[in-house]
């Protein structure tokens, strides 16, 4: 009989708050999760707003 392994994932850190999002939008991202099985709404939203900051550029206002 194989031996019962538990596998230690690192913990993130999570900070619980609220925010409002389009019906639409929350529609539509419920939509992708479940049709890509991926985890959770939660960890598709956190993924993207990473994604979204690190290819963040920031335009300057100009005259024209």
């Amino acid at each position: 009989m194989p031996d019962f392994v538990i596998k230690v994932k690192k913990k993130k850190e999570y900070e619980q708050f609220t925010c409002r999002i389009e019906s639409e939008l929350l529609e539509n991202i419920r939509k992708i999760v479940a049709e890509n099985d991926l985890p959770s709404v939660n960890e598709f939203i956190n993924e993207c707003l990473k994604f979204s900051i690190e290819n963040l550029t920031i335009m300057e206002e100009t005259d024209e």
